[in-house]
């Protein structure tokens, strides 16, 4: 189960918006029933209170897989949209000689729901998979930063044991590149950047078919 990545802010704001749809509709309702069908009044605010609460609870459920991502109704609700595959660059210090970094083309597969967010990372030869992680916007600054913990979970390089990490990276303004660092336990350190490739991510689930779906998108382009 993915965990919950609201902050009180976007969580109020879910609960406000909801509560005045359902106010809304049920007074709609209600007066259908009280004045074209003549009923009584009890029924007619019960028959409201239920068919608005079973709409509102429809209305989430397509809003919070689908609807929100659209880029207005995500602004709207103030909420910053990370959905996607990303393609851009590892630099890391480690193996590192002479102080030139190692570079490693990195793929990352973002799903994001409104209440839920995970995050998979692919190079040509490691996998990784977020176990927790945050989307925090500064009230001072209005700066968004995804901040994540992850585990690699395949062998590489003779290590014999799963490798885990932080990572930070700051969401640019037009919500089109990620751009920031990492570390890990062994220990190693980097930058990580960016760009988002499509926010179609369905069926992805190795660095090969992140790649071949960036090929499609730049053909296309």
């Amino acid at each position: 189960m993915n965990n919950l990545s609201l902050t009180t802010a976007e969580f109020e704001r879910l609960l406000k918006v909801f509560g005045w749809l359902m106010g809304i509709l049920g007074l709609l309702i209600f007066l259908i029933h009280w004045y074209y069908f003549q009923q009584p009044i009890p029924s007619a605010a019960w028959k409201a209170f239920s068919t608005s609460l079973g709409l509102c609870v429809l209305f989430f459920g397509v809003f919070s897989k689908l609807a929100w991502r659209w880029r207005h109704l995500a602004k709207w609700m103030n909420r910053p949209l990370v959905h996607g595959v990303w393609v851009g660059e590892l630099r890391s210090d480690y193996g590192a000689v002479d102080g030139n970094r190692l570079v490693i083309p990195i793929f990352f597969v973002i799903r994001q729901t409104y209440l839920t967010l995970s995050i998979q990372s692919f190079t040509e030869r490691q996998e990784g998979e977020s176990r927790l992680e945050a989307l925090l916007r500064s009230s001072k600054t209005d700066v968004t930063r995804l901040c994540y913990m992850f585990e690699l979970r395949k062998i590489f390089s003779g290590a014999h044991s799963i490798t885990s990490g932080a990572g930070e990276l700051k969401l640019a303004g037009d919500q089109l590149s990620l751009n920031g660092t990492y570390w890990t336990n062994t220990p190693t350190h980097g930058e990580i950047s960016l760009r988002l490739v499509t926010r179609d991510c369905k069926g992805i689930a190795s660095y090969q078919e992140a790649e071949n779906v960036q090929r499609k998108v730049s053909v296309k382009k």
